[in-house]
Order: structure tokens, then C-alpha cells, then sequence
């Protein structure tokens, strides 16, 4: 998304497009009918780092920012009280990739005046591996330029923009080529971007490239791309869809410099891909069901169960991060067949190493597995295990010294090691770091053996019906999320201490002060994902008693699937304006939140954080918690499994459709 011209891009662009003939069919579409955004489609980008752009909002995964409506898909920007901004960036990388093509957007853009930066654009698919601008760049749409602000153009002026990484004899490096067209004035056009819906489009062939609007005769801009220099766009390409504010293409880096009427609303009415029914080549759909993985695969395994099993400079590299505190060999002493990774580590630096994919690995289907593989040593040192992927980040799992929770001993000798995905925060679809180890210094010489690293498929979720208890002594229950077997209550970055309890049932409650860090949190997290797809109706409700005198705002929420912030819905609780007729008087308080209140962001059959508590505006006084359970979960029979009913293994057998006994204690 940036407009500004090389001279070596100026000098290579070819012809213009020849005009295609009319005939083409349509093979993609998403008409953004129905309720929520296709997550089989879309996913988002999410955070503040201004994109390489110095842009102002934050993206978020919020249905405020981004929603459908009327057979639309709405990305908001909206104002916060304090003067930032918050919108959406939609992208299907991972779900939905192309290559050639006539595609088509249907868009009503919003006042720009002054600083939107709206735009419809795609990159390659490798853009996990080759980086920007590597990848390839193709920009249909975008709008809000700083030219155009300054001529009193700005929502009638629209640009098309090539970017890409050129290697010739006359020139290496980065190259961008950009024109813009006036709608009005050059196309004729009776209405301007914010007074009617235009159709924005590309027509995308081995040869050419052109970008035009609401008619293929009314061109943008056009390459010619059949040099060798344009192999970017010889690739699959995934779509982006966003409504930035400020940055380079307006020219507007302060918050208070942004004059558009807020909140601004670009309507998406579809977006649709045609072949264009050429003999000579045909246009490529790919959606993440085509290239997603299936059974036990190996990372680095020679195990006879496994169903693929990737290959060292084919599918992977193996690269040493830093080697003055670390060395890699394969050894003959090996866990199961005939090779080991030994890993020598140096005392006196940090050490890690990842196995890098040379394209996205789709674990779609293992989010409900397992990393496992076979580790020995004799070091107590914490290991970091992670994962990292394209479109969500790195996340790590530690091995500490003394914890054998995964499965490690630290006594010379060969142990499984099995983690569950769900403790890792990534997108699975878009896997580019397989397995990675880190470690600070260690204080001495050690060796790390690694064996049969692979990923086991996902296990069947629990998905519990009727009454379903997370920490509750007297409420009779269909099933019963038990501490330590299937998940923990944990609190985040120790931000809350224990305070004495007055249960609101039973002989045991949450009971919390602050510890002074200025925010606290927990959460119920479960071991792995759960269906809750039967308290998605109307009916059921998330239930709890809750007290405090503090007058510290604080959110109860949910959390679903594997990326940070996306999937999650808070409902806030702030003096004076609390929800469901919560008072602050230090007296307890049974409350009952409509499971609908998260399901619009919460997806009910993936929830991995089955109740949570945050606090992001300072230390809490006090709070305490009891009574948590479901209730309304929708069922045709008695689905519960055997073993869905469970006490804290210490406490009497429950029979069915009674209360525990006593709450599972809390870890």
C-alpha cells in the first residue's frame, strides 16, 4: 500500500492490457450474505504497529470494526474518547488464495476528508518466506492519497500500484509503479467514492496485469508482466481488505490532523473471481481444505505410522540461530530409528534453532493435537518449545527443570513429550516454523537429544449439553470442567494474591487482591478446545456470583481459537455503568450473561478459555468469584460422555444430575 514510483519501474512497464473478451465464468465468491464473517474465508490482522505505513489505528478483530449488515461487509474506523482509532484488516491468507483471473469488489467508500486510507488489494502467497516486497504486491484500490487532499479530489481520486522485488542486469532492488485516475472527471462517472457503491477490479493473465473500475475500459493503470522480474505475480495471491487512518499515502501522522467523519463506514457488497475462459491457462482457486494436513506428521521422524513426513531441503531447513552457544549433529543413538538430532550447548549465551518451512504448513486439522517428539537430557535449564506461523506470530511452551508436566525427565535417558497445541497461540493454517527450542545462557556445557519430532491430529472436543459446571459446589450439573485433569485456572503474570474467602455457596471461592502490577487477570483455560456449539441459542447463559467494593473497571469474558485477540469477546464492568445490574456494594451478586452477548465474536464450537477476568486500568481492591457454571445447553438426548461428570478425584463419586460435593481446588 504505497504509491511511490522507481524509475527502473517506470522504464520496464510494458503495454497496456489487450481488452478481454467478454466471456468469463465465475468460480469464487463471497456475497457477505448471513450473520458473521466466513472464518473459513477470512482471518485479521490485529495491533497497533502502524504496518510499516506509520498508520494510526489499531486493528482489531471486534465486531464493531468490522461486521456484516444488509448483505455487506462493513469495516468501521471508530474514534475512542482519547482521540485514537480503532478499524479492521481483513485477509484470507490461509483460507482462500488465487491466481489469474478477473476479480471484482463491489465498494462504497467513506468521506476521506481528511486521512482514510482505504484500500482492496492482494499479496503472494509466499509472503511467509519471501517477505515484502518479495512476494509481490497488487493494489486495486486505494484512496485518500495526500495529492488528491491537496487538489480537493480526495473522494473522487483512486489509484492502482504494482510493488515487487526487480533483479536485472540494469537494476536490483525494490520497484513500485503507481498511477491514480479521477472517477469523475477522467471516467465520467455521476457519482463520487462516498455517494454510491463502484465496482473496482483487475484483470490478471500470464501476461498482463490491469486495474480498472465499474468498467474494464475504464483502466487504472496496466503492466505488462511476462518478463522474467515479475515472477510475484506468477503466483497464488491471498486478498486484503482493510480501512486504514493516517499514515505515508495521506501524509497524516498525528491523530488530531484526522478530519474524516467519524465512525466511517466502507460497504464491501461482494467480492467475486472469474475465469476468463482463455485457452491458453485457467484461473487457480485454493482454499485451505486443499492443501490442509491430515494424520501424524513428521518434522524430523523416521516413524513407520506416520502419514507424510517432511524432508530436510525440501519441505524444511534447519537453522542454528545463534552458533557461538550452539551446534547441531545427527547422531546414531537415536530414539526410534536410525538418526538423532544432538544439540551441544555453550554456556554463557542464549541459544535456539527452528525448523523453517519453504512454504505455510496448513495444520488445520491439528489444533486439537499434540506436539510430540522424544527429548533426554540431564539439564535442569528451561527449554522453550515453539511454534511460530505467517498470520499470527510465535508462541512457546517451557520445559522448566522439576516439571515433568509434559513429560520430560531430566535423567539422561530417552522421554516422550506431548503438549497440546491449544497451548500454543498461533494460526495453524499458516505454519512457517515448525519446531523451534530457545533457552537463556545456561551456567554450564550441555546436551539437548531430540528424536521423532511430529504432530498427532486432533482429538475429539468435549462438547457438554444442559448445565455445565466450571467451579461450583451446590449447582446440579450435566458435566463438569475438573481442575487438573481437564485444564487449570490460572492467574496472569501473578497479578492477583489470594484473599480470605466468603463463598456464596459451598465451602470455597475466588477470592482476590491486587499485587500491585496495575492490571491483573485469569482464566479457566481448558487442555484442549471445547465445543460449546449447545449454548449457542437464545436461551443460554454464562452464570456466576460475583462482589466487590473496588471501583476499578474490570471485563468478563470468553476466548476461542488459537491467535491472540481474535476470537475473544469482553464484557466490561465499570462503576457506574455496570452491566446486568451489578452494584459494587460488596455483597454477593448472582448474575447470568446471554451466551448470545459473546457468540457474535466467540466462536461457541472452539473455546479454549472457558471464563475469564481482566483488568487493564490500574489494581483491583478486591474481588471475589463463585458459582460459575453454563446452563441452557440445547441438546436431542443425553449426549454426555462417560466421563463428563467428574468431582475432584479426592471427593465422593457424584451420581448424575447432582452437585459436587466440593469445588475442584484451584492451581
Amino acid at each position: 500500500m504505497n504509491l511511490k514510483k522507481s524509475a527502473i519501474a517506470v522504464a520496464i512497464v510494458g503495454a497496456c492490457a489487450s481488452s478481454l473478451a467478454n466471456s468469463k465464468t465465475l468460480v469464487w465468491e463471497d456475497e457477505f450474505n448471513g450473520n458473521n464473517i466466513d472464518s473459513s474465508v477470512w482471518t485479521y490482522d490485529v495491533g497497533n504497529s502502524g504496518w510499516g505505513n506509520n498508520e494510526l489505528q489499531t486493528y482489531t478483530a471486534n465486531t464493531e470494526n468490522a461486521y456484516l449488515e444488509d448483505g455487506n461487509l462493513i469495516i468501521q474506523a471508530l474514534q475512542n474518547d482519547d482521540g485514537s482509532f480503532t478499524s479492521a484488516r481483513l485477509k484470507s491468507l490461509g483460507r482462500m488464495t488465487y491466481k489469474y483471473g478477473t476479480i471484482e469488489a463491489r465498494i462504497k467508500l467513506p468521506d476521506l476528508d481528511a486521512g482514510l486510507w482505504p484500500a482492496f488489494w492482494q499479496l503472494g502467497g509466499d509472503y511467509g518466506q519471501a517477505g515484502w516486497p518479495a512476494c509481490g504486491e497488487l493494489d486495486i484500490l486505494e484512496a485518500g492519497m495526500a495529492e488528491a487532499l491537496d487538489a480537493d479530489t480526495v473522494n473522487s481520486q483512486i489509484s492502482g500500484a504494482f510493488h515487487w522485488w526487480h533483479e536485472s542486469e540494469d537494476y536490483t532492488g525494490q520497484a513500485d509503479y503507481g498511477q491514480s485516475k479521477n472517477l469523475v472527471d477522467d471516467f465520467g462517472s455521476s457519482t463520487d467514492l462516498t455517494e454510491g457503491y463502484h465496482i473496482f477490479g483487475m484483470t490478471w493473465t500470464p501476461d498482463s496485469i490491469a486495474m480498472w473500475v465499474d468498467d474494464e475500459a475504464n483502466e487504472i493503470i496496466s503492466i505488462g508482466s511476462e518478463d522474467p522480474a515479475f515472477d510475484e505475480f506468477r503466483q497464488h495471491h491471498f486478498l486484503i481488505l482493510n480501512l486504514a487512518v493516517g499514515g505515508i499515502f495521506p501524509e497524516i501522522y498525528t491523530n488530531s490532523e484526522i478530519t474524516a467523519p467519524m465512525p466511517a463506514k466502507m460497504y464491501v457488497d461482494y467480492v467475486r473471481i472469474y475465469d476468463n475462459d482463455d485457452s491458453n491457462y485457467s484461473t487457480e482457486i485454493s482454499l485451505a481444505t486443499d492443501t490442509a494436513k491430515n494424520g501424524d506428521i513428521g518434522i524430523f521422524s523416521e516413524g513407520s505410522n506416520l502419514s507424510e513426513s517432511l524432508v530436510l531441503g525440501t519441505d524444511t531447513e534447519l537453522y542454528i540461530w545463534n552458533q557461538n552457544s550452539m551446534t547441531a549433529t545427527v547422531s546414531a543413538d537415536a530414539a526410534e530409528g536410525d538418526e538423532a538430532l544432538d544439540l551441544d550447548i555453550t554456556a554463557g549465551e542464549w541459544f535456539g534453532m527452528g525448523f523453517w518451512m519453504h512454504y505455510d504448513l496448513n495444520l488445520m486439522n491439528y489444533q486439537n493435537g499434540h506436539l510430540n517428539f522424544k527429548m533426554k537430557t540431564t539439564s535442569n535449564q528451561t527449554v522453550g518449545i515453539g511454534i511460530a506461523s505467517t498470520s499470527g506470530g510465535d508462541s512457546w511452551v517451557d520445559l522448566v527443570g522439576g516439571d515433568e508436566t509434559y513429560g520430560l525427565k531430566r535423567d539422561g535417558e530417552w522421554h516422550q513429550v506431548s503438549i497440546p497445541l491449544s497451548k500454543f497461540a498461533v494460526d495453524f493454517n499458516t505454519i512457517n516454523q515448525a519446531f523451534m527450542i530457545r533457552g537463556d545462557a545456561a551456567t554450564e556445557n550441555f546436551v539437548l537429544a531430540i528424536d521423532d519430532i511430529h504432530f498427532s491430529e486432533s482429538v475429539e472436543k468435549t462438547a457438554p449439553t444442559g448445565v455445565f459446571s466450571l467451579y461450583t459446589e451446590t449447582t446440579e450439573s450435566d458435566s463438569t470442567f475438573d481442575l487438573g485433569a481437564d485444564g487449570n485456572l490460572y492467574v496472569w503474570g501473578n497479578t492477583l494474591l489470594d484473599a480470605a474467602q466468603t463463598p456464596f455457596e459451598g465451602e470455597e471461592s475466588l477470592s482476590y487482591y491486587f499485587s500491585g502490577a496495575g492490571w491483573f487477570g485469569m482464566a479457566f483455560t481448558a487442555d484442549n478446545y471445547y465445543d460449546l456449539s449447545a449454548f449457542d441459542n437464545d436461551t443460554a447463559t454464562l452464570n456466576f456470583a460475583l462482589k466487590t467494593n473496588s471501583e476499578t473497571t474490570f471485563k468478563i469474558g470468553m476466548k476461542s481459537g488459537s491467535v491472540n485477540d481474535i476470537g475473544q469477546q469482553w464484557i466490561e464492568f465499570a462503576r457506574a455503568s455496570d452491566p446486568y445490574d451489578f452494584a459494587r456494594d460488596g455483597e454477593w451478586h448472582q448474575k447470568s450473561i446471554p451466551i448470545s452477548n459473546f457468540s457474535n465474536q466467540v466462536d461457541m464450537s472452539n473455546v479454549i478459555q472457558l471464563f475469564e477476568l481482566l483488568g487493564v486500568d490500574g489494581d483491583i481492591s478486591d474481588i471475589e468469584i463463585d458459582n460459575i457454571y453454563y446452563s441452557g445447553g440445547s441438546s436431542d438426548g443425553d449426549n454426555c460422555r462417560p466421563h463428563s461428570h467428574k468431582c475432584h478425584p479426592h471427593k465422593r463419586k457424584c451420581p448424575p444430575r447432582k452437585p459436587c460435593a466440593h469445588k475442584p481446588h484451584r492451581h
